[in-house]
């Protein structure tokens, strides 16, 4: 028998039986059942269309709260999991595994939340203020999980932890009781309710989780739900492979979740997911270049802001790139007018700066992008003048730079595009391009295994500092290891010193950026739209701005 099918009984609770409710819910799945739900839990069966399928272009490479970083993974996890709040079309939090808003002291460092006593895991034991205080606890605690203890950070004593310098049981939270947080925060953080409903603040099951061990999030079969999806068919990060959400009978909002299953196909290419989607065998698949200006005027055409940003990164202990002049020069070769207008031609917008626009405003009400100065010029005399002294004064006449990334559509344009550019502008320069999985893209970054990289960046939380924080000194994120102290300096004031005060605050964070940009820690290069071919009568498929993006627990079929 599968060990997880034999989880025994503790403290009283069952806390097993997960592939016996894999089954059932596949079951479910299987019949052409409505989401309606009954008294107890049963479902109310009708005759009507309760699936849909939706197609990726990666793998999916993480199931663990602690460990998605990526968008793909971002998505998966919002769909089978849930934190305290879930966003409004607004990027405000409203209630989910949360009764109610967070009760918070008058110094604004304190937070009281009281959990819905109606959610539950999906082995129908009831998810408790344990499990959260467990999986923040452990999450700061993993030596490879920084992107998300960059967003726990916010919680008192997270940066020590994640130093080395506190315990992981010293993190800022604590159960008054099972269904009651207390969180206390390092500063005033007025968005921090937001930040809630990220990833990185979903709970774990801290009593599946202690069973299956390093096992928990390898494979379908070794996560619980609490979200209105179970996960299956996810075989493990690396191997490949085609899942499936199906619909969570223990969710507690399952009698408003109408989609039984939800079938999501890796597939390579563009034109082959456009093929499908003609052929009405899958209901959406994300488009771009080309594709986007074929179907501009059809009535399946779904575009969508994003907080999404490309951008060039480089290995700052690489003896050329370390010179601010030679990433200034690569900066300056690449004309963003041209790709997004003529190469990408999807919607995609030159980038002014790392921060997109419609992300955050200033207390005055006015964007960050807007009031952002735009150091991203295409000056490619210039660019020759900067790179001849870099040539001279590092003595080479030509040079090899690997460029790192990932496979997707999009983004193997933009790096075909870059290879051109920098090779025509820059004497002497080769540009090789590696096409990563997602996977193993994200591990070769962490390890610095790059001369350059070109990854695609989206805000897990509506506010300037989800990105620039990303490339503060020894962030784990901060992949090309970039380090300034005055950069450092105005984003710890931004979190510490003037945190409670907005507009200084905001300030902080324009200044931020604007030194970024000076010394081209990173080059960002375009802002990425969501442009998506979506059967029509599919409703209800929620896109937020930050965060994670597909979100399927309230669509439904329309006839």
């Amino acid at each position: 028998m599968n060990r997880i099918v034999s989880i025994s009984r503790r403290r009283g609770k069952l806390y097993g039986a997960v592939a016996a409710i894999l089954t059932a819910a596949s079951l479910l799945a299987a019949c052409t059942t409505s989401p309606n739900t009954g008294s107890g839990g049963e479902l109310a069966i009708t005759g009507y269309r309760n699936t849909a399928t939706v197609v990726v272009f990666q793998d999916l490479a993480s199931i663990d709260p602690a460990q998605g970083v990526d968008q793909n993974s971002a998505n998966a996890l919002n769909n089978i999991y849930e934190g305290l709040y879930r966003l409004d079309p607004t990027n405000a939090p409203i209630p989910a595994g949360a009764l109610e808003l967070p009760e918070v002291s008058a110094d604004g460092l304190t937070y009281t939340i009281r959990l819905n006593p109606a959610a539950m895991w999906s082995d129908g034991t009831p998810v408790t203020a344990h499990d959260y205080v467990f999986s923040w606890v452990r999450g700061v605690g993993l030596p490879n999980a920084a992107e998300q203890q960059r967003t726990v950070g916010f919680v008192k004593n997270a940066a020590a932890i994640v130093a080395g310098d506190m315990a992981p049981e010293t993190l800022g939270v604590v159960a008054l009781d099972d269904h009651t947080l207390e969180i206390t925060l390092e500063a005033p953080t007025a968005f921090f309710p937001s930040l809630l409903a990220t990833p990185a603040f979903f709970p774990v099951p801290q009593h599946f989780v202690e069973y299956v061990g390093d096992n928990f999030g390898t494979t379908s079969e070794y996560v619980l739900s609490n979200g209105p999806f179970i996960l299956t068919g996810f075989s493990g990060a690396g191997i490949g492979g085609d899942w499936t959400y199906v619909r969570n009978p223990y969710y507690w909002n399952v009698e408003n979740v109408s989609l039984e299953q939800v079938n999501v196909r890796v597939v390579r290419e563009t034109s082959t997911a456009i093929n499908l989607f003609n052929a009405g065998e899958v209901d959406q698949v994300s488009i771009s270049g080309p594709q986007v200006q074929q179907f501009l005027n059809s009535p399946s055409f779904v575009v969508d802001t994003t907080s999404t940003v490309g951008f060039l990164g480089y290995n700052h202990n690489h003896p050329v790139l370390s010179d601010q002049r030679a990433r200034e020069a690569i900066s300056l070769s690449i004309d963003r007018e041209s790709l997004t207008a003529l190469v990408l031609n999807d919607g995609s917008a030159p980038a002014t700066g790392l921060v997109p626009p419609a992300l955050a405003a200033s207390p005055a009400g006015v964007d960050f992008a807007d009031e952002s100065v735009n150091l991203l010029q295409f000056d490619p005399e210039r660019a020759a003048e900067l790179w001849a002294q870099v040539r001279a004064d590092h003595g080479f006449d030509t040079l090899t730079l690997n460029l790192e990334t990932f496979d997707a559509d999009r983004i193997a344009t933009v790096a075909e595009y870059l290879q051109a550019a920098l090779q025509d502008s820059l004497a002497g320069l080769t540009v090789t391009v590696t096409t990563n999985p997602v996977a193993v893209f994200i591990d070769k970054a962490t390890l610095q295994q790059f001369d350059l990289y070109l990854p695609t960046w989206a805000a897990s939380f509506p506010d300037p500092s989800n990105h620039l924080s990303l490339f503060r000194t020894g962030e784990g994120s901060n992949w090309g290891l970039y380090s300034n102290p005055a950069f450092d300096a105005l984003l710890n004031s931004a979190q510490g010193a003037n945190s409670a005060n907005p507009g200084a605050r905001w300030n902080d964070l324009l200044a931020a950026q604007q030194l970024l940009l000076e010394d081209q820690g990173v080059t960002p290069i375009y802002f990425q739209p969501s442009t998506v071919l979506r059967n029509p009568d599919l409703r209800g498929v929620e896109f937020r701005t930050s965060g994670p993006t597909f979100f399927f627990g309230n669509a439904y079929w329309a006839n």
